[in-house]
């Protein structure tokens, strides 16, 4: 190469350079990163923990009330199906922007050496470079590709929202029973305790009558056999409230080693719905608001939208291909080189054969997926249904027999004192086993009220939850819960809430 030809072309030392440029040149950008770029600020989703006490051994209060604002609050597993809900909100987003084309800049060369054939057909020998540097614009609009991104991203929202919707249910239902359950057992066990307390006092009489009249000694074996049958019952009280206490943690996202105080004053019958309403009207409603309900009706819309996809003009609609490049371009025999700008422009429209070949198939496929929606929705209606009537049945059934609970505690009650009083005074006739019997009947008319409000509560809760009053796709909280304070004719049925020891 002359040294001093140097009009309008490049040295070797220059075309070092453009190789340097070419092997750290910018990177193109992949399609996959347009179509997903970074999450826009005004598109940051709420925080939906909410701050709870988690210290060791930190006695933390808990009513109904708190459970269920809590439950949908602080569970791992539904705050994890929200953030897969804000997921899915995204891709929807971003897929209504896939039309947006590809921008990439770089630099390409291409070099050749040796032998090419002429349109003649005779071999020639040649040496020439080229180099292209500069912007490219391409963009692709496939009208049913679009669409079926749109589509595929709606139906992963309402499946995300259908998932929330099931777990915040479940985890309300399971969370609310478990606290039911916590305050029966805690309740219970203070019952127990009381028991023992009077087979005790019992226990002391029939001994200090034993050491007078020696046939009574059997009565002291009987009594001893109570007290301990008792004292396992209330072991095994204990152990349930405890493991109650440990499962309500865990649901409400509590520290599992925290101290939970029943902050509710009485052991009381909740009233969340009246169960006095025909069952007609809560079905309708648990229809139409029920659990999972809406978000399956949003997903049959969504199901039916991508299969009218398949008719219309937009079955026929080609797809457009844009294509736009300029720079400076070089190029010159040997290892010289001219630059100049350059300009490309081209459009393509292409229509893929294969849709029309598969497009009954698909429509075959559309229907089949509409169908199974339509199982599905059926399917969780008759599910409602039928819960809804067995809360409902449950609630009268169980108020019936809390009224009838109430009842035997009262002549359990009676025929405790009236058989305690013979003891005491000496009446004739007067034994330890009938005050043993009294006090045996008086003990599980309580626990029978006890295990009749906790039937009653749950089937309250589920009745509530399934006619649709909770909201899964809301962050704000339930309204208070009325309760029902405990008839004051059984002021010794019910103690404040206390752990027994």
């Amino acid at each position: 190469m002359n040294p001093k030809n140097t009009g309008g072309r490049w040295h070797w030392p220059n075309w070092r350079l453009c190789c340097f440029l070419l092997l750290s040149g910018c990177h193109s950008i992949p399609t996959a990163e347009v179509l997903v770029p970074a999450r826009v600020p005004e598109l940051v989703p709420v925080t939906y923990a909410v701050e709870a006490p988690t210290q060791d051994g930190k006695p933390i209060p808990i009513s109904l009330d708190t459970v269920l604002r809590s439950a949908q609050d602080n569970n791992g597993q539904i705050r994890l199906a929200r953030m897969r809900l804000d997921d899915a909100t995204y891709d929807q987003h971003w897929a209504a922007k896939h039309w947006l084309p590809d921008l990439s800049v770089g630099i390409g060369t291409y070099r050749h050496e040796g032998a090419i054939q002429d349109f003649q057909g005779n071999i020639v020998r040649s040496s020439y470079g080229s180099a292209l540097a500069g912007l490219e614009l391409t963009g692709k609009y496939d009208w049913k590709e679009t669409l079926f991104r749109r589509v595929e991203a709606e139906r992963r929202v309402w499946q995300q929202k259908g998932e929330l919707s099931k777990l915040t249910s479940e985890n309300l239902l399971d969370a609310s029973t478990t606290y039911v359950a916590l305050v029966a057992a805690r309740t219970g066990a203070i019952i127990s305790l009381e028991t023992e307390v009077k087979l005790k006092d019992l226990l002391d009489q029939t001994i200090a009558l034993a050491q007078v009249d020696p046939g009574i000694r059997v009565e002291v074996s009987r009594i001893e056999t109570e007290l301990m049958a008792q004292t396992v019952l209330s072991a095994k009280l204990r152990e349930a409230g405890k493991g109650s206490a440990a499962k309500l943690a865990y649901l409400l996202g509590l520290n599992p080693c925290c101290d939970i105080i029943i902050a509710d004053k009485y052991l009381a019958t909740i009233s969340l719905v009246d169960a006095h309403t025909p069952v007609d009207k809560l079905v309708d409603r648990a229809l139409s608001r029920g659990p999972g309900v809406r978000e399956l009706e949003g997903l049959l819309r969504t199901v039916q939208t991508a299969r009218n996809t398949n008719y219309g003009a937009t079955h026929w609609m080609p797809s457009v291909e844009l294509n736009i490049v300029e720079g400076s371009f070089g190029g010159g025999p040997g290892r010289q080189i001219e630059w100049a700008n350059r300009f490309d422009a081209a459009v393509h429209m292409r229509w893929n054969l294969n849709e029309f070949v598969y497009a009954k198939q698909k429509r075959h496929q559309a229907d089949a997926n509409i169908q199974q929606v339509h199982l599905s929705i059926h399917d969780l209606r008759s599910k409602l249904a039928l819960g809804v009537q067995e809360a409902r049945e449950a609630t009268h059934s169980n108020r019936e027999q809390v009224k009838f609970a109430e009842r035997h505690i009262r002549h359990a009650e009676e025929s405790y004192k009236l058989s305690d009083q013979r003891l005491r005074q000496n009446i004739k006739g007067r034994s330890s086993s009938e005050v043993l019997l009294a006090l045996r009947t008086l003990s599980g008319a309580r626990l029978e009220y006890i295990q009749a409000v906790r039937d009653l509560n749950k089937a309250q809760l589920r009745l509530f939850i399934l006619i649709g009053a909770v909201d899964p796709t809301s962050v704000e909280p339930l309204p208070i819960v009325p309760v029902r304070e405990t008839p004051r004719r059984l002021p010794e049925l019910i103690q404040q809430r206390r752990q027994p020891s």
